[in-house]
């Protein structure tokens, strides 16, 4: 695995879901966020558009939107949303930098890695380029290309070191380029 940090002092955007906004209006507008019963949302990303399924993103009401480089919105959820940034005004908020974790196919296979494809769902297909990853993510399957980047937002082991649970997402190459570096 590889140590990556977000961009220090990164500024972002970010609305959050059943509240009054003209950004998410504007995304409900474009058919990029689609409201559904319960409180729930379907969300647009740029992972659900490059995958072969027709669903975007769930997300609730109270988890936060952010817009990726492209102008596609992604979710976070509202405990994670808080925990990693700090709000400066209406609706900016400084992104905390912290560490984390993140793997690619062209290093070795490691636990965590394979954790996901015992107990997550992830499949690494390895005949498709642009559909190298595929793991069951907010509430849709998502794929993503051979040169993506899993990044763990969170690991979860026991007092023995075994695996307990994994967090993770998908980074299209080009944006984790924009808003990551490596760090070790």
């Amino acid at each position: 695995m590889i140590k990556v940090i977000k961009n220090h002092g990164k500024t972002v955007h970010a609305y959050r879901l059943g509240e009054d906004s003209e950004k998410i209006q504007q995304l409900i507008k474009e058919k990029k966020i689609i409201p559904l019963p319960d409180d729930k949302f379907e969300v647009k990303s740029s992972e659900t558009l490059s995958s072969q399924s027709e669903h975007g993103e769930i997300a609730r009401a109270g988890d936060f939107i952010k817009v990726d480089s492209d102008g596609n919105p992604y979710p976070n959820g509202a405990e994670w949303f808080y925990r990693n940034h700090r709000h400066l005004a209406g609706d900016e908020y400084e992104q905390l930098p912290q560490t984390l974790d993140a793997w690619t196919c062209n290093e070795k296979m490691c636990r965590e890695i394979e954790f996901l494809i015992q107990h997550k769902g992830l499949v690494i297909n390895e005949q498709e380029e642009a559909d190298y990853f595929v793991a069951p993510l907010w509430g849709t399957t998502e794929t993503a290309a051979k040169d993506a980047v899993i990044v763990f937002y969170g690991i979860t082991y026991t007092e023995n070191g075994e695996i307990m649970d994994v967090e993770f997402n998908f980074v299209k190459r080009t944006e984790f380029d924009k808003t990551y570096h490596i760090t070790e």
